[in-house]
């Protein structure tokens, strides 16, 4: 591989999740203990998204606005050391200028593993068909196969606050892909922080890198370093109910020009959940 994009992920991961298993130690958090739990969950947003990488083939890009409303909804299981989550959902992506882009999608996830509380190991399974508008003709299958380490904890960067929730996860896998160009290797590397204020109000940052080797892409070898930020600012109503608004930057460097650029977006997202 041109980045040896392996070798440098899993440093990068030990790395991070070593740093965060001392950083948790030394601020002794209370670590959540594994326990039985069921809890449902299902959002309605919409995306509104500007991009300058817009096109699914080797294309020339060209910036534009696109609109994405989406709906999900999630099971998750926690039986003593078990985890497992299902989650389906659809997404119809339209594009402003470029509108023979447009496409509708159907997605599913499902993840088993074990949670200890303060880490989990999670084997994970993600579909995703796309097709053109009304799902009328099939475009692209993708099926991702990945597993997951995740370490949670505890960090006060604010006397006059509560503590913030952590989560440092790593996972890596491979992509199959219908037609085949889209088949990949991946790596990717997230942190995620909360923080609450009030017991209604809290804010969410979210940095992740992910590097990604294509197999049989057209236009030649592709390899992509794509760096994402997530803010969000979220109020919880009670009730299981909240409403937060997620603001999003990716900045993409890959092996083809046409493929490396920036996208924003910005995604209000209802979401209720309920434990059963």
């Amino acid at each position: 591989m041109g980045w040896n994009i392996w070798s440098g992920a899993l440093v990068a991961a030990g790395l991070g999740l070593i740093s965060s298993a001392v950083r948790a130690e030394e601020l002794r958090p209370t670590e959540p203990a594994p326990g039985n739990a069921t809890v449902f969950e299902a959002s309605s947003r919409v995306r509104a998204g500007w991009t300058e990488i817009a096109f699914r083939g080797d294309r020339p890009k060209a910036w534009d606005e696109t609109m994405s409303p989406e709906f999900r909804a999630s099971l998750r299981v926690l039986y003593g050391l078990f985890e497992g989550k299902l989650e389906i959902g659809a997404t119809a992506d339209r594009f402003t200028a470029f509108d023979f882009s447009n496409s509708d999608a159907l997605r599913g996830e499902v993840a088993l593993g074990l949670n200890t509380g303060a880490w989990s190991f999670l084997g994970e399974w993600k579909t995703r068909d796309v097709f053109v508008p009304g799902f009328d003709d099939f475009l692209v299958g993708l099926n991702t196969y990945d597993l997951r380490i995740k370490n949670r904890f505890t960090a006060n960067l604010f006397d006059s606050l509560q503590p913030g929730l952590c989560q440092a996860s790593f996972a890596g896998g491979y992509v199959a892909s219908t037609p085949h160009l889209f088949a990949r290797y991946f790596a990717e590397l997230e942190f995620e922080y909360v923080q609450r204020f009030t017991d209604g109000l809290a804010l969410t940052l979210a940095p992740k890198l992910e590097l990604s080797e294509y197999l049989d892409f057209p236009g030649g070898d592709r390899e992509d370093a794509v760096f994402s930020f997530r803010v969000i600012p979220a109020y919880s109503f009670g009730g299981g109910v909240t409403i937060s608004v997620e603001g999003q930057a990716n900045v993409a460097i890959s092996t083809l020009e046409s493929k490396t650029g920036d996208t924003w977006s910005v995604t209000p997202i209802f979401r209720f959940q309920k434990s059963l």
